[in-house]
């Protein structure tokens, strides 16, 4: 009798182990060929243009050329920033200038965390500050920091896959 319990309890154990293994084949063919990925949001410029964005006195130059399936950018920078503790903004000088035909989007990073990030700078574009800095463990004084430069399609808005980093000193009052 504890014979056929044994041949019975292994029966039912083969045949849960088999709809588990079906269950998870089902699920893995379903996630390889049927799911449709959903699109990452850092992929793809941010939506607004940033509120600080002014548009660059005079730009009225002519585009650069690009190759196709590429872009060609031009910037114009200080390597000086300086960043208000009690308002938390960076006062800075970047520019998209209107030959650029790729919008950017300008991050300011200390220590390798990113502090502030523009919305959207198309070209023609400049920014004299970033607002909502995180000031969180700084102290006045002077860091080196970078500004990251995330560049995208002007029509499509999908992200290029080169970034630009520039060195700055940031000072914080």
């Amino acid at each position: 009798m504890n014979e056929t319990k044994k041949k019975r309890r292994n029966k039912i154990l083969i045949i849960l182990l088999l709809i588990i293994t079906i269950a998870a084949i089902g699920v893995s063919i379903w996630a390889i060929w049927f799911r449709t990925p959903a699109a990452n949001p850092a992929d793809y410029a941010p939506q607004q243009v940033d509120q600080n964005a002014e548009p660059i006195d005079g730009d009225d130059g002519d585009k650069l050329e690009q190759p196709e399936g590429g872009g060609a950018v031009s910037l114009t920078y200080s390597k000086e920033v300086t960043l208000d503790l009690a308002a938390k903004e960076a006062a800075i000088l970047f520019q998209n200038p209107s030959k650029s035909n790729q919008d950017m989007a300008l991050q300011l990073v200390i220590y390798g965390k990113v502090i502030a990030q523009s919305e959207k700078l198309p070209p023609g574009y400049k920014l004299n500050k970033l607002t909502g800095v995180d000031t969180d463990k700084l102290t006045v004084g002077a860091y080196e920091g970078k500004f990251v430069i995330l560049y995208y399609n002007a029509d499509s808005g999908e992200k290029a896959i080169i970034n630009t980093e520039i060195p700055v000193t940031i000072t914080v009052k």
